[in-house]
């Protein structure tokens, strides 16, 4: 309990109330016999009830799982929340590749083609805003360090139909990002992303074949979310 007390920086009568709520709720449990607190399988129902409350996520899955299937890498939908992007569904790699990227999992949108890719569809004085106070932190040479680099990155992704990263973010790792567009405004509500480590294709046909098929995958998840929330 002092532990988690120091953790959240309450003192230890707030943590006690707040350990005894999550316990009677069933969120924590406390083994027999030991001072140590656990969290429960519980917690997973609030990813699941989140995530269940999405409408891209059961139209998205035959076209996820075909994409996955045709080019046998890690596919992922992919939305942002504030300044990091988050994996709101994956289809595994199909061979030895595993990928480590899980459902929840959160990245610093700026730092990644993902994110930047979802970034694009704010304007400036938006992501100005998003950004204020922010603690920029770098991952490889080419991750925007201010807002000005940001903003410079801003003016090259706007409009591109996919992004490609040869090691931009992990720098044994290749991905390439499309976005889903709501067709009734053109707003952009999500991203397919793929990712394998650098040698599992050559670079031109990453960037070639690989790219195209996940812009089409993409497009077709555009089309199939419009028709489903009765948008022509």
């Amino acid at each position: 309990m002092s532990e988690l007390a120091e953790v959240i920086d309450v003192n230890r009568s707030s943590a006690f109330r707040i350990i005894y709520t999550l316990e009677t709720c069933g969120f924590l449990y406390k083994a027999d016999g030991s001072r140590r607190y656990s969290l429960t399988s519980r917690v997973l129902d609030l990813g699941f009830t989140y995530l269940s409350g999405l409408d891209l996520l059961e139209p998205s899955r035959p076209i996820m799982q075909r994409l996955r299937d045709d080019i046998t890498i890690a596919c992922h939908l992919v939305i942002r929340q504030g300044t990091d992007i988050v994996f709101v569904d994956r289809y595994q790699a199909k061979g030895p590749f595993t990928s480590t990227v899980g459902v929840g999992t959160r990245w610093p949108a700026h730092a990644t083609v993902t994110g930047q890719l979802l970034l694009s569809d704010l304007s400036d004085e938006a992501i100005i805003e998003l950004y204020r106070d922010y603690q920029w932190s770098t991952y490889t040479e080419g991750t925007p360090n201010s807002i000005e680099s940001l903003l410079a990155c801003m003016a090259e992704v706007r409009g591109q139909p996919a992004l490609i990263s040869w090691g931009y973010y992990n720098p044994v790792m290749a991905a390439c990002a499309a976005p889903i567009n709501r067709l009734s405004d053109g707003r952009m509500i999500a991203s397919v992303s793929v990712s394998c480590p650098l040698q599992s294709f050559p670079r031109e046909e990453f960037e070639g074949r690989i790219r195209d098929k996940v812009i089409h995958a993409a497009h077709d998840l555009s089309r199939t979310l419009s028709l489903n929330n009765g948008n022509p």
